[in-house]
C-alpha cells in the first residue's frame, strides 16, 4: 500500500512540477531514488531511552531500541522510531511517519525483508513517507511527507537511512526557464544549508542543483553544490532556497565561488616488499594481547577486514580456505578486525567465529585515525592482506577479493609456502 503510495504521488508530483511557474519546486516523494542518483546512508544512533514524544508503543517481543530520525527544522521534525529485535522470532521496525506519538498506527512494524549477505543479516530496505516539519523549534510553518528508506545489519549497532525525495520543476536562469532537479544527500529534508567555508561545508552534505541547461534532458550542469556560491559557465550564482526546497532563486554574485567537490587525498603507497612489518599490539580473540612479534620465525598472513565491510565477508571463506591449504607449516593467520567498533565486533564475533579456524584480534583504536591498518602499514581501503615473511619483513600486499582471486596463494609460493 505504501509504495502504491509514494508512486502515485509521485506522479502526482510530476505532472504539478509542469504548472509551477519559475522557482517554485514540488516534492517527488521518490525522485533521488528514481533518478539513480546514489543513496548516502546515515546512521541512527539507537539506546534504550524511550523519546519523550512517544505516547503509545506495540506489545514488544524483546527490548526495545530508540532512535530519531529528523525530518525537518520544525517543532516536530523529530520522528521516533522502535526496534524490536528478540532473540528467537521476527524482528521489527516502528516508525512514527506521521509523528504523532503513536507507533501503532502506522502499519505493522515487518522489515519488508531478510537478507543474508555474505553471512552477513540484513533487513530491509523499507520505505516510509515521514511527516517533515518546518518552521521554528516552538512554531510551525508548514509540513510534508518526505521520503525515506531504511535498512538494518544484524551485526552493527545503529540504524542505516537515506534520502529517497528530491524536489523538481523550473529554475529562472538569465532571462530563460530551465527544468530543475534539487536533492539534499543528509536525508532530514533539509535544503537551505548555507556554508561560508570548505571546513563548515564537511559539517553537512552537500544540496545538488541539477538544471537542463540546454534543454534536451541531459542535466548538463551536472551536480551544483548550492550551499555556496557556484559557477556555471563563466558565471557566479548564488542559491536563495527556503528549508523545505519549495521555492528557489539563482541570483548572480561577486561573492567567492567555493569549490566544495570532496577532494579525495592521494593514496600512500602500501609498504614495500623488503620493509620490515612494523610490531603492533591488538585484543587477541579468546584474551590476552596479540602481537605481531610474537610470530616472528613463521611466515604471517595478516588480513585487515571489518564487520561492516562487504568485500572483507566475502573474502573471508578464501582467507579461510588459505588457512587450511596451509595447515602443519610454519604459516600463520591473523585477521586482525581495524576501523570498527568493539560493539559491533563483539556482536559478529559469535555469530561467525565457527566458521573460521585462523586467529582473531581487534584493534583497540576502533574507527580512529592511529589504527594500526593506516598508521603503521598505510592501509587506505579493506580488505588488504598483507604477506610477511620470516623475518618479520613484508613479501606481498594485497589489496581487495575477488572470485577466484589467488594473488594470496601465489604470494605464500614465493616464499616456500606448500598450497595443499
Amino acid at each position: 500500500m505504501l509504495k502504491s503510495t509514494l508512486v502515485a504521488a509521485a506522479g502526482l508530483a510530476a505532472l504539478s512540477a509542469q504548472a509551477q511557474p519559475p522557482g517554485q519546486l514540488s516534492l517527488e516523494l521518490k525522485g533521488a531514488s528514481t533518478a539513480r542518483l546514489g543513496y548516502f546512508p546515515v546512521q541512527v544512533a539507537l539506546s534504550g531511552t524511550k523519546p519523550a514524544q512517544v505516547k503509545k508503543e506495540p506489545a514488544y517481543q524483546g527490548t526495545p531500541k530508540y532512535g530519531i530520525i529528523r525530518a525537518g527544522n520544525g517543532p516536530r521534525s523529530a520522528i521516533a522510531v522502535a526496534l524490536d529485535e528478540p532473540a528467537t522470532g521476527d524482528w521489527k521496525i516502528y516508525v512514527d511517519a506521521n509523528a504523532n506519538g503513536d507507533l501503532t498506527d502506522d502499519g505493522d512494524g515487518a522489515w519488508k525483508a531478510k537478507n543474508d549477505r555474505n553471512g552477513r543479516v540484513m533487513y530491509g530496505v523499507n520505505e516510509y513517507a515521514v511527516r517533515a516539519s518546518y518552521g521554528t523549534a516552538n512554531k510551525e510553518a508548514s509540513s510534508l511527507e518526505y521520503g525515506i528508506a531504511a535498512y538494518r545489519f544484524a551485526d552493527l549497532p545503529n540504524l542505516l537511512i537515506y534520502r529517497q525525495s528530491a524536489r523538481v520543476g523550473t529554475v529562472e536562469l538569465d532571462g530563460k526557464a530551465h527544468k530543475a532537479m534539487l536533492i539534499e544527500n543528509d536525508a532530514d529534508g533539509l535544503y537551505a544549508k548555507p556554508v561560508k567555508s570548505v571546513e563548515e561545508a564537511g559539517k553537512s552534505r552537500s544540496v545538488w542543483l541539477r538544471i537542463d541547461i540546454n534543454d534536451d534532458g541531459k542535466w548538463a550542469s551536472g551536480q551544483l553544490d548550492i550551499r555556496a556560491p557556484f559557477k556555471i559557465g563563466d558565471k557566479a550564482y548564488e542559491a536563495v532556497v527556503s528549508p523545505d526546497g519549495a521555492n528557489l532563486k539563482l541570483q548572480p554574485t561577486t561573492k567567492p565561488v567555493l569549490d566544495l567537490t570532496p577532494k579525495t587525498p592521494p593514496r600512500p603507497p602500501l609498504l614495500k616488499a623488503g620493509t620490515p612489518a612494523p610490531d603492533f599490539t591488538a585484543e587477541k580473540l579468546g584474551g590476552g594481547d596479540l602481537k605481531l612479534s610474537d610470530y616472528r620465525g613463521k611466515v604471517v598472513v595478516l588480513d585487515f577486514w571489518a564487520t561492516w565491510c562487504g568485500p572483507c565477508q566475502k573474502s573471508m571463506p578464501h582467507i579461510q580456505q588459505v588457512f587450511k591449504a596451509v595447515e602443519g607449516q610454519p604459516v600463520v593467520v591473523l585477521a586482525v578486525c581495524v576501523w570498527d567498533t568493539k560493539e559491533a565486533y563483539d556482536k559478529w564475533m559469535p555469530q561467525n567465529r565457527e566458521k573460521y579456524g585462523f586467529q582473531f584480534a581487534y584493534d583497540p583504536a576502533g574507527r580512529g585515525d592511529n589504527g594500526i591498518a593506516k598508521k603503521l602499514y598505510n592501509v587506505s581501503g579493506i580488505p588488504t592482506t598483507y604477506i610477511i615473511d620470516k623475518d618479520g619483513k613484508v613479501a606481498d600486499a594485497i589489496v581487495g577479493y575477488s572470485d577466484g582471486d589467488k594473488r594470496v596463494e601465489e604470494a605464500l609460493k614465493k616464499l616456500g609456502v606448500r598450497i595443499d
